[in-house]
């Protein structure tokens, strides 16, 4: 008898902790499911301030996308253009060149968003956050050699003609800078210095356009 009852209660106890032991599992499941959901929840509201975010900067790049391949062009047929014409009897088309080399732009943008997604650290979406790291830094690129042109054109340009040429309205008093090789010396530096520029524009807006499919894809998963 004493036997038959110790094995009864021997087996409801070890029924009893393995119910605890199943309770506490299917509590951590819960638990770990609710935070894999909050986790998720979180991780699309981020997706989508990301997505706003690089749509905002991909627009400000492409209102720009049609001058800032035409420039070095531009600049190139300008050099020519002070070598073989007379300045004086064409100055419309002087002023025409300068509205458009006097134009100066420096790249930046908004990455808080970027940011906080890197700094999630989630293995399973690692090709997201390697673009992302991509673009941060492409976006640095554009960002100093903007600011560099921008630099060099004050030294290498209105520094140089702001005693010939009235920079409102164009108004050229004297063309014996414009016509020195100094200057188109002073033109093949910004040019080579645009050239890179656009090299890393265009680099940039097309990593903001895969981010943006990469994200997209993401978001409908």
């Amino acid at each position: 008898m004493e036997k038959n009852k110790t094995g009864k209660y021997f087996k409801y106890a070890i029924g009893e902790i393995i119910l605890v032991v199943i309770g506490i599992l299917i509590a951590l499941g819960i638990n770990n499911w609710n935070e894999n959901r909050k986790n998720s929840d979180g991780e699309f509201v981020l997706l989508q301030k990301l997505k706003e975010e690089n749509s905002i900067n991909i627009e400000s790049m492409e209102s720009d996308i049609v001058y800032r391949n035409e420039l070095p062009n531009i600049l190139q047929s300008f050099n020519s253009f002070l070598k073989t014409k007379d300045l004086e009897t064409n100055n419309d088309s002087l002023q025409y060149y300068l509205s458009d080399i006097f134009r100066s732009t420096s790249y930046t943008f908004t990455q808080s968003n970027l940011i906080n997604y890197i700094n999630l650290d989630n293995s399973k979406f690692s090709e997201l956050n390697k673009e992302l790291s991509t673009l941060q830094s492409f976006q640095k690129d554009i960002q100093i050699i903007s600011e560099k042109g921008i630099d060099i054109k004050i030294q290498n340009l209105f520094q140089v003609l702001k005693k010939d040429v009235d920079f409102n309205s164009l108004e050229i008093s004297s063309y014996e800078t414009l016509k020195s090789l100094e200057f188109r010396n002073d033109i093949i530096i910004i040019l080579s210095v645009e050239k890179e520029v656009t090299t890393q524009f265009n680099r940039t807006l097309k990593q903001m356009q895969k981010v943006d499919s990469l994200i997209l894809q993401r978001l409908k998963n």
